[in-house]
């Protein structure tokens, strides 16, 4: 609902298999201290922000996917810069676009705290060469 986005203090959102409708409030997009948005296996629509928006600071897990109605580019140079990041789950959307080897670069089991450990994506619609792809709603590779 809308008025999560007055939670100031909200951390961890998980909406997943509600059967929800609609695009992602806009209120959410101010949630700075956001660390896990779960709203996978839902019925929602609409784009990720495209333009730099204060929640995707604090984001430490992202889980859209299973939402058919999830469009256009992936934002990722909203991702780039950031050391907190662990999940991303883009795969059984419409979202295109690529994953940069710089975010790639951060699976690297070495790095500890800072580590990504998991990013899908539907790779006939989203260029990455070290994320887990899927087609049609399953599996088809997997990195290393």
């Amino acid at each position: 609902p809308e008025s999560l986005g007055k939670a100031k203090f909200l951390k961890d959102l998980r909406a997943s298999g509600n059967q929800i409708t609609g695009g992602i409030p806009i209120s959410y997009y101010k949630l700075k201290n956001l660390e896990e948005l779960y709203i996978d296996d839902n019925r929602m629509v609409g784009e990720l922000p495209q333009t730099y928006e204060p929640f995707y600071d604090g984001l430490q897990e992202l889980s859209v996917h299973t939402n058919k109605g999830i469009k256009g580019r992936f934002p990722v140079e909203n991702f780039e810069n950031t050391l907190r990041v662990k999940v991303i789950e883009l795969h059984n959307t419409e979202l295109t676009g690529q994953i940069s080897e710089n975010i790639c670069g951060r699976l690297d089991p070495s790095l500890s705290y800072t580590r990504l450990k998991t990013i899908t994506v539907d790779c006939d619609k989203v260029k990455c060469s070290c994320c887990t792809c899927y087609k049609d709603g399953k599996v088809v590779s997997t990195y290393p």
